[in-house]
């Protein structure tokens, strides 16, 4: 069993003239302990194949398991409460909220799911400490560096019981440095056992993998190993 599995997957958008064919039956598994780069140029599929994995978007066609699970006859609500238990989306923006403490984001997915705030102190502390801010508990997110931000967004993606992490281009916004402090927490925290797919379009990033797949016109057209 993996952690993610893409069985036969398409994605069609449109009809007749306007029809596109973002995803081409697609074949993907990523195991535990496993990060893999998915690269290809604008417009290839990458990030349609993430939202697809991340159960954000539905394929027209195929099926996509989660740990095992068959996700394709579950209702919207089901999917995203899945989601909530076993995935980690983390964006390019960060998409944190600004007017929330840092420890207020974290916490977010959990106390969606029921638990109370006061509840996920240690494992919000936790979480920091893992990324190595500890120190911006009660910060908002104007309050930290951009590098920073992003790692606050890792931290949100995996508290909890999720193992399966999936970044589209976190590092795009970042320069050099907090790249490589992003890139550093990522592979740390699949090299303890979470499953993760990364799209990036910068060879450097995609070398912290462990797998690289490329997409072509909807279409894996290459696997380095």
């Amino acid at each position: 069993m993996y952690p993610i599995e893409l069985n036969g997957i398409s994605c069609v958008f449109g009809s007749g003239v306007r029809r596109v064919v973002a995803l081409d039956h697609i074949d993907l598994t990523v195991g535990q302990g496993e990060l893999v780069a998915v690269m290809g140029p604008s417009g290839s599929g990458k990030s349609t194949l993430l939202n697809v994995a991340g159960l954000l978007q539905q394929p027209t066609s195929g099926r996509v398991l989660i740990d095992g699970v068959d996700t394709s006859n579950m209702n919207d609500a089901y999917a995203a409460r899945l989601r909530r238990q076993h995935i980690g989306v983390v964006f390019q923006r960060y998409n944190l909220i600004p007017t929330l403490t840092v420890a207020e984001n974290i916490a977010l997915p959990l106390e969606l799911e029921g638990a109370s705030f006061a509840s996920l102190t240690d494992d919000i502390a936790a979480a920091l400490e893992e990324v190595g801010l500890s120190d911006t508990f009660d910060r908002y997110p104007g309050e930290i560096s951009g590098g920073q931000a992003q790692r606050v967004a890792i931290a949100r993606a995996l508290i909890g019981p999720r193992s399966i992490v999936l970044a589209d281009e976190p590092t795009g916004a970042l320069d050099t440095s907090s790249s490589e402090e992003v890139m550093k927490v990522l592979r740390d925290r699949v090299d303890r056992g979470a499953a993760g797919i990364l799209v990036t379009h910068e060879p450097r990033l995609a070398a912290w993998t462990d797998r690289i797949v490329h997409v072509r016109d909807g279409k894996i057209s290459v696997k380095e190993f």
